[in-house]
């Protein structure tokens, strides 16, 4: 019932807005689903597969609800693990999770949003739980090993993100023992990378399908180069050497791209060099020979920026997804542009929530739980959920140094993982009030003695 009730209430979204939200990238996702051709900038197929599968074709509530079902699931697992008690009381503090989340917090909108950013929070809890809860029924383990494996191949920043997050865990477990004990962490390591490797394989095998060759990332230069334009340093690179190579990007030398949306969506560079990945490879390659410590300097300074750049609702703050979408919902959803067109986003009617009530709020409940979880964490009495606490620190720096390094700064990346510290703080009070209840019923009942 709770989790029936869970899976309605983080939809509120898409319900209020009459349809689920889109971002300047859904109908890319939706295209390459639906008609198995890539787009450019090529993105990671996983969530397209991902959305054909769940909308059965038919309509994209089937994928929302199915990605509200699947949080709900991985929450419903994280509270059992970290409250102990009874089935009870575990509910409860499930229930209240997700009225905190959902009134509170950026997952509501990630959830009801065609896009794959709600599996970086799903990718967490997942390896958390398949690296700490060793009570887990193998059935149980399997689950999450394909959530895990759907989350790894969902975004390209994924893969990289869930590499590194694994790193953490397993040091995390293995520091976190006295004495330190390798054997614990081998099976822990096994069940982490094989989603890893299963999740790699399945996005290179759809990649090749589509004729971009068996890689992961077959666009790792393009996002790498558009950051590499945002910084200035391929401005740099490429007018210090456009004299001695014969670069197709020198002919732009007058007119290049001054910033990495710009190289993405409007320079007509990037269509001339289609089908020339070496020239790609060549600059990036040169541009960080050249310039090493600067790009370590400014990927370490936009990893501390983007921290905290987090505001919830890129996409409806930008309302860029209803002009890029237009083309694409009556291709793969005819039946249903009109309620695309009706919804509240479509006519900007979410962007004054947005802006002053929903982003401001959200921002400050993220750093009111980032304090009060340390508060929790330094008083050392749950140990479980300082475990948490302090891998979910881990993921969110990891979060921000990757899509900092390899992208650029922007709210969104930020704000799909920031959630996890109100749900931490959630679960603290939960065990704080247990712990303060048990204290009571004893002091109570030692009152009775006679």
């Amino acid at each position: 019932m709770f989790a029936a009730f869970g899976v309605c209430v983080l939809l509120w979204v898409a319900i209020y807005n009459g349809y689920p939200t889109v971002f300047s990238d859904t109908g890319g996702y939706l295209l390459t689903g639906a008609f198995f051709i890539p787009y450019t900038p090529f993105r990671a197929p996983g969530y397209s597969v991902f959305a054909r599968v769940t909308s059965h074709s038919v309509s994209p509530w089937f994928t929302i609800v199915a990605q509200a079902v699947i949080v709900v699931y991985v929450l419903r697992e994280t509270c059992n693990y970290l409250v102990c008690g009874k089935r009870k009381l575990r509910d409860y503090c499930l229930l209240a999770a997700i009225c905190v989340l959902a009134a509170l917090t950026s997952l509501p909108w990630v959830v009801s949003q065609l896009m794959p950013d709600v599996f970086a929070g799903v990718l967490f809890l997942s390896a958390f739980l398949l690296a700490f809860a060793a009570e887990l029924r193998v059935i149980q383990k399997v689950v999450l090993a394909v959530i895990f494996t759907i989350s790894v191949s969902a975004h390209t920043s994924l893969f990289p993100i869930a590499v590194l997050l694994v790193v953490a865990l397993a040091a995390l477990k293995f520091f976190g023992r006295q004495p330190h004990d390798f054997s614990t962490v081998r099976p822990v390591l096994a069940w982490l990378l094989a989603p890893i490797i299963a999740g790699g394989i399945l996005t290179a095998s759809l990649n090749s399908k589509m004729g971009l060759g068996f890689k992961v990332t077959p666009s790792r230069n393009i996002f790498l180069l558009a950051r590499l334009f945002g910084d200035g340093l391929a401005q740099d690179y490429l007018r210090a050497n456009c004299p001695q190579r014969p670069y197709i990007s020198c002919r732009y030398l007058s007119n290049l791209p001054r910033n990495q949306d710009s190289f993405l969506f409007y320079s007509p560079l990037l269509k001339d060099l289609t089908g020339h990945d070496d020239e790609l490879a060549d600059i990036v390659r040169g541009t960080l020979a050249a310039y090493p410590i600067k790009f370590v300097a400014i990927s370490a300074r936009n990893s501390a920026v983007q921290l905290a750049i987090l505001r919830t609702g890129d996409e409806v703050r930008a309302n860029h997804g209803r002009y890029h979408d237009d083309a694409a919902i009556p291709q793969v959803f005819p039946q249903d542009f009109q309620s695309f067109k009706n919804a509240r986003q479509y006519r900007g009617d979410l962007v004054p929530l947005v802006r002053y009530v929903v982003a401001p709020l959200d921002m400050a409940i993220f750093w009111v739980s980032v304090a009060g979880c340390i508060w929790f964490a330094r008083t050392r009495r749950f140990a479980r959920i300082n475990q948490f606490f302090y891998a979910a620190v881990a993921l969110l720096v990891i979060n921000a140094s990757v899509c900092a390094t390899l992208a650029g700064i922007f709210d969104r990346y930020q704000s799909r993982v920031a959630w996890i510290i109100p749900f931490c703080l959630t679960a603290y009070v939960c065990c704080w009030a247990k712990e303060s209840a048990s204290q009571s019923e004893n002091t109570c009942g030692s009152r009775l003695q006679p």
